[in-house]
Order: C-alpha cells, then structure tokens, then sequence
C-alpha cells in the first residue's frame, strides 16, 4: 500500500515523508498558510534529497475545512452560530480572522473552488484535498447536506481543474489499481 505520514506541526513528519520517498499530507486546518508552506516546501526538499525525485514529483495531500450554501451570506449566517460556540473554533479568533488566516471556507461552492485552487500558489501542484466536513457540531442532516454539495458541485470541477496545466511529469496520487498494476509490470 502507498504510506501517507501525516503532520499538522511537526517537521521531523515531514522529513520521514520525504526519507522513504512515501506522500506527506499536511493536515492545515488550522494553521496559517505561512506554516503549510515551510511544511511542504520542507518536505519537497527533502524528498529529492533523499534522491526520490525532483521537489515538484513528491506526492503532497492538504487538509481543509468548508461549508457552503448556494450563496455565501446563507453560508456565514448559518455557520456562525456553529463557529463561534465549537470548542475548536470558539471563543478564539472571529469567522473572518479564521477563514483569512486559514484553508477554513465559509461561502458557496464556487468561492470553496477559487479557495481551493489558490492553495497550489501557496504548495504547488499536490495530489489528495480532503475536507473536514463534520465539523463545530453540525448535525447530521447538515452535515450530509454538506456532502451532497461537495459531491455534486465542487469535487468535479475540482478534479477538471486541477489536472489543467499540471506538468506532465507530475504524479497523480498513486491508487490501489495503479499499484497493482506497477507491481504486475515489474513482475513480467
């Protein structure tokens, strides 16, 4: 199987990552964007170092957090309540200050694809995003509403969009098939 490590704060992560040449995922969800750039770019170095390949090659994962309505001002109205009261979140920084600090994304599905787009100016091209959804309490129902619309309207043009102007020489995150199926050319 293809070994993440994964890191929120710890540098020595990363170096393991980039060692044994496996994928770091960064989980920053709530650390500024100053922080998951050293932490990348850290592991980026070391991964061809470590003669694994070119920085750009090394198989890089992102945390971040959403929720979304069909327009932002739904979006923050409802979510407020959840933010300002979650025992992670509340009581600590304002909705704006976070989302401004962080990959936290309170708005419509568009704005959750600009967002997250903008993350490879900050990481380079990388190849796993995943999505704390269940987050500040929200109940099931809202929860699984927010999946639907992850699903339908922003996870497709996520993938359409970041596979253009990804070099060519810049791996996909590897898969259960296309391990396999390394393994059976390398067997032949």
């Amino acid at each position: 199987p293809f070994v993440w490590h994964g890191s929120i704060r710890s540098p020595e992560i990363a170096e393991q990552a980039a060692y044994y040449g496996d994928g770091f995922f960064h989980n920053n969800i709530f650390w500024p964007t100053d922080h998951t750039r050293r932490m990348v770019q850290l592991y980026r170095r070391r991964y061809a170092y470590h003669g694994h390949g070119r920085p750009e090659q090394a198989i890089v994962g992102l945390g971040g957090q959403v929720f979304m309505r069909k327009n932002s001002q739904d979006a923050v109205r409802e979510f407020r309540p959840y933010f300002d009261n979650a025992p992670v979140y509340g009581h600590g920084p304002s909705l704006e200050d976070f989302t401004e600090q962080t990959p936290l994304t309170v708005g419509s599905p568009q704005q959750v694809i600009e967002r997250t787009l903008s993350f490879r100016e900050i990481v380079g091209d990388y190849q796993r995003q995943l999505f704390l959804m269940d987050h500040a309490g929200l109940p099931l129902k809202t929860v699984l509403e927010q999946l639907d619309i992850l699903g339908e309207e922003v996870v497709p043009v996520l993938r359409k969009e970041f596979a253009i102007g990804r070099p060519a020489d810049v791996p996909d995150a590897p898969t259960h098939d296309s391990l396999r199926a390394a393994q059976e050319v390398s067997a032949a």
